[in-house]
């Protein structure tokens, strides 16, 4: 009887294994694409690897990155819950200031439990000098001194600076009087050296009351100053104000304009 139960297993086994046989874990396909196969611009540049390994059933496989310079990846696993695709990604950067790399490739190398090789993801690379601009500044400062008594009435009223190129205006500030009646200036000018002439004008405020100020003149009528890369700041560019008022509340005439 014992015999005979061995003998039915053995033939139960041998027949279901024929009907239903046993299929060996496989990695049945591995493809690989690259991100931008041609790039041109600023370096290091880097490019992006996608891979997708296709197995037959459950399982854990093995893989590694090859690459055209001849370095290799270290081995890494993939675990697989069925049969299906999944995807692997690494990156490649490269390229100094300058150089131009042609045909250049990675490639996924499957190591178990078969082997097998992807295509070959190939890319060109053609670096550019990336330029640098340094902003320098130049800058010219000074300023307009008023004379005589009562000075500090000018507080808060407010004069524009010009820094003029030839007839162009490349830079302009409005600057006020404190009460001591200094009016300081700061003109500034990016990445150009040259020579400039400064210049200045009253700003007209509305509704002047009690007292009508008004700007006679600046000595110098203007100043002209020269900067360089070796000297790109010019300081103490002063000017002295002539001015004269009304008393409105005297029945003083106002000033025709220019006045505040």
């Amino acid at each position: 009887m014992r015999l005979k139960l061995i003998s039915f297993l053995f033939v139960f086994i041998a027949v279901t294994l024929a009907v239903f046989p046993i299929v060996a874990f496989r990695v049945t396909g591995a493809s690989l694409s690259v991100s931008e196969p041609e790039y041109r611009g600023f370096c290091p540049h880097r490019f992006i690897f996608t891979g997708r390994i296709t197995t037959n059933r459950e399982g854990t496989m093995r893989y590694r990155w090859l690459r055209s310079d001849g370095s290799g990846g270290a081995e890494e696993t993939l675990a697989f819950a069925s049969a299906g695709t999944k995807t692997v990604s690494t990156y490649w950067e490269l390229g100094g200031a300058m150089g131009t790399y042609h045909d250049r490739w990675m490639q996924l190398e499957i190591l178990a439990p078969n082997s097998l090789t992807s295509n070959r993801a190939k890319f060109d690379l053609e670096c550019i000098p990336q330029m640098r601009l340094e902003r320098k500044i130049y800058k010219v400062s000074g300023r307009i001194i008023a004379g005589g008594s009562h000075a500090d009435w000018l507080s808060g009223l407010q004069l524009k600076v010009k820094l003029m190129r030839g007839t162009r205006t490349v830079s302009t500030c409005t600057a006020a009087f404190n009460r001591d009646g200094i009016c300081p200036y700061s003109l500034v000018v990016f990445n150009a050296p040259g020579s400039y002439r400064v210049t200045v004008e009253p700003v007209h405020p509305t509704n002047p009351d009690k007292f009508h100020l008004c700007f006679n003149s600046v000595d110098p009528a203007s100043i002209s100053v020269t900067l360089t890369e070796a000297a790109p700041e010019a300081i103490n560019k002063n000017f002295n104000l002539t001015w004269s008022w009304r008393h409105l509340d005297m029945n003083q005439e106002a000033f025709d304009s220019p006045c505040w």
